[in-house]
């Protein structure tokens, strides 16, 4: 059964998009194929992963199609560098679609509901990778609802873990509100450098808050992270002898057996 994960958290800068791009990749090296719908309109997962232009269609014209258009995932997916790895494409249309989207009936399940509509294109796919903006709107809604899971990357710090509550809890009203059959995955440390005592105290305070949640891999700090981003590559197939892409890979084999 194919497996919904959102990667959310409504700070930005926690390496959301870094994520998406390298454990997509990594689980197109253990032949799983991945589908990843990119909900920010930064689009920077779009910008590795794709060429595509502001005029090209995007998961926005999905999102606010009429009823008389025949959009669909498959008509609309981009196909990767990455041979098991497909994408529906951000742009910066995406940004006005909160807006369009609040006057729709059933606003908050529209992702949910494209999702049911191709559901024969979407059993394809073993996993779908959704790549959040850092907001807990609509489309970050809409991208919960439609999930099987959530995963949480956090920033290296002990200010994160104020953001982490606040998150917990609205993931739990989501529940509770439109009956979301959503569960917390896990969360996991982005951008670490394990000799920093804030990184330790962060750590030590998260496994003891949310122990079941949080994953034994963290992600490594490095300048190979940068340089795939900056030439449109995962740092999986750019440098993947290097620590981040290492652990990429060990925190994809822990995501697998979690939401086994």
């Amino acid at each position: 059964m194919t497996k919904t994960i959102a990667f959310v958290n409504q700070k930005g800068g926690v390496g959301k998009s870094t994520s998406v791009i390298n454990v997509a990749a990594c689980l197109a090296n253990k032949n799983k194929s991945v589908l990843i719908i990119d909900m920010d309109p930064q689009g920077n997962t779009t910008q590795v992963y794709s060429n595509i232009t502001d005029d090209d269609d995007s998961i926005y014209n999905l999102l606010l199609k009429k009823p008389t258009e025949k959009i669909t995932i498959k008509s609309l997916k981009k196909n990767t560098y990455i041979n098991d790895v497909d994408l529906l494409p951000s742009n910066v249309l995406l940004s006005s679609a909160e807006l369009e989207l609040v006057n729709k009936k059933h606003r908050e399940s529209t992702l949910k509901n494209i999702l049911k509509e191709n559901k024969v294109h979407c059993d394809d796919y073993d996993y779908i990778l959704l790549d959040c903006q850092p907001s807990l709107g609509l489309l970050t809604l809409n991208s919960i609802i439609a999930s099987n899971y959530v995963i949480v990357p956090l920033h290296a710090d002990i200010f994160s873990l104020t953001g982490l509550e606040l998150l917990t809890k609205t993931i739990s009203k989501i529940q509770i509100i439109y009956e979301a059959n959503t569960t917390i995955l896990g969360f996991f440390f982005t951008q670490v450098n394990n000799k920093e005592p804030l990184f330790q105290e962060a750590y030590n305070l998260c496994s003891e808050i949310y122990p079941d949640h949080l994953f034994n891999t963290y992600i490594s700090a490095g300048q190979t992270i940068d340089q795939a981003n900056a030439t449109g590559q995962s740092v999986i197939h750019l440098s993947p002898s290097s620590k981040p892409a290492k652990d990429y890979q060990n925190l994809t084999i822990e995501l697998m057996k979690k939401a086994s």
